[in-house]
This record gives C-alpha cells, sequence and structure tokens, in this order.
C-alpha cells in the first residue's frame, strides 16, 4: 500500500521533470549555431532607410555597395537612389567594423562585433577616433553584448536575427560644456547570412547625459553579386593510339 502511494505521488512529479528535460533538449536544438565572421563580396549592397528617431521624420535612403576588398579592409561607396558616383565613402573591417565613418577614423576598429557571435557572448575594447574636421580626439571605452536570436521585421522582409547591444564611452583632452564627451548606445541586428545589420538604433548622450542625437537605420533592399562562373576546362586531347603490332613477315624459304 505504501509503495503505491508513493509511486502515484512521485508519478506526476517525475513526468514534469522528464517534460521539462524534455522542452530544454528541444529549445538547445533548435538554437541556430554560432554566427561566423562575414564574407562580403565586391558588388554586395544594402539599401537603409534613415530615421530622425529624435523628431520622428524619415530621412535619406543611401545604398552601401561594396567597391573594393584589399588588406586595410572592406572598402564601400554610398550612394543615393537613381545616382551612379558615390557620395561617400566608408571603411570596415574584414569583419565588417568601423572604422572610417563620415570624418571619424577609428584605430582599431569600433568592435561593433567579436565573431563568432552567440547569445550572450560579451566583450570588451578600445579604440582611438580622429574627427579630422574638428581636429579633435577621443578614447572610446566599448562593450558589447549578443542578447539572443530574434525576429525583426523591416521594410526588406522579416529576418531572424541576433542583437547585439554596444555601449561605448567616449572621452577627450577637452572638458565641459564643449568637450565632445559623451556616450553612446547601439542596438543592432545583425542577419549572418547578409553579411550585415538589418536594423540599428542609436542613442547618443552629451556628458550630462541630455540625448544628442537618436537615429535609426532599416534594410529596404539588399543585393549579393554571386561569383564568377569557373572557366571550364579545355576537353582534354584524344589519346595517341598505340601503334600497330608489325605484321609478321612470310618466310622467303617457303
Amino acid at each position: 500500500m505504501y509503495q503505491t502511494r508513493l509511486a502515484r505521488r512521485w508519478t506526476p512529479l517525475a513526468l514534469s521533470l522528464s517534460l521539462i528535460f524534455t522542452g530544454a533538449s528541444a529549445l538547445a536544438a533548435e538554437q541556430p549555431p554560432p554566427a561566423p565572421a562575414p564574407s562580403p563580396a565586391i558588388g554586395d549592397n544594402w539599401t537603409y532607410q534613415y530615421t530622425d528617431a529624435r523628431n520622428g521624420v524619415k530621412g535619406n535612403i543611401s545604398r552601401l555597395e561594396v567597391s573594393a576588398i584589399d588588406s586595410t579592409g572592406v572598402h564601400v561607396d554610398i550612394h543615393r537612389p537613381g545616382g551612379n558616383a558615390p557620395i561617400g565613402k566608408q571603411l570596415f573591417s574584414a569583419d565588417m567594423n568601423p572604422i572610417d565613418r563620415g570624418s571619424m577614423h577609428f584605430a582599431p576598429s569600433f568592435a561593433r562585433y567579436a565573431f563568432p557571435l552567440t547569445p550572450g557572448k560579451e566583450w570588451n575594447s578600445e579604440a582611438v577616433a580622429d574627427n579630422t574636421k574638428l581636429g579633435k580626439q577621443w578614447r572610446y571605452a566599448i562593450k558589447g553584448k549578443v542578447v539572443d536570436w530574434e525576429k525583426v521585421r523591416v521594410p526588406a522582409g522579416e529576418f531572424h536575427a541576433l542583437k547585439v547591444i554596444v555601449e561605448a564611452e567616449y572621452r577627450g583632452k577637452d572638458t565641459g560644456p564643449n568637450s565632445g564627451n559623451g556616450n553612446l548606445v547601439e542596438t543592432v541586428w545583425f542577419v549572418p547570412e547578409l553579411n550585415n545589420f538589418v536594423k540599428l538604433d542609436y542613442r547618443d548622450t552629451d556628458w550630462q547625459g541630455r540625448t544628442i542625437n537618436r537615429d535609426g537605420w532599416e534594410l529596404v533592399s539588399y543585393g549579393h553579386k554571386p561569383a564568377a562562373p569557373a572557366t571550364p576546362m579545355p576537353p582534354a586531347a584524344p589519346a595517341e593510339p598505340a601503334p600497330l603490332a608489325t605484321p609478321p613477315v612470310a618466310s622467303a624459304t617457303r
């Protein structure tokens, strides 16, 4: 009797534990593998809609196209819709971290990503940024974290993306209201298959914590230049026919 009651009492608990572990195993099985470093190619392009989120106003649409890849990084031209000549250029590291962005030059690159990316991963980095127009320099202390995989919808469609949050404190030699010191936060939705983000929210605050900028970019369209087809090998030359055997010579004495 006691064994029967004990079995009845423990059976629901065992079933619950079984369901918990089964569910955990299923979730683990569904988790995508870590996102590897991107591998952009010349001709790849991403078109983004810019929004001034602080004022709720949509701005320019820009197409970013890879124009060259060399030892210094990935060179990107910025185009306006319908325009052939680029209106600007940007430089990224091999893993698509910004090096030259507008008038800002980062050394080393601004660590937006630290591949491979997987939920829960964190990193810390430092970079020095020079603004050539203002003649000023800032030191960035960067902290990044991968939050998780999320479904995100943008004008280009719905994507399964890794949500990444990057915080940076930047300080220069000057202090006070005109120092240019502050903090920024980037929230990025990165899609490995596109080698880039599909959405980016940016917030910048000054040294007193007041919001300076709130901006957003969403992917409108994208293109990938397929690799050139391999040059077909010429057909192999036919093999030389084997020499015919010399016929036997009839005997002269016969």
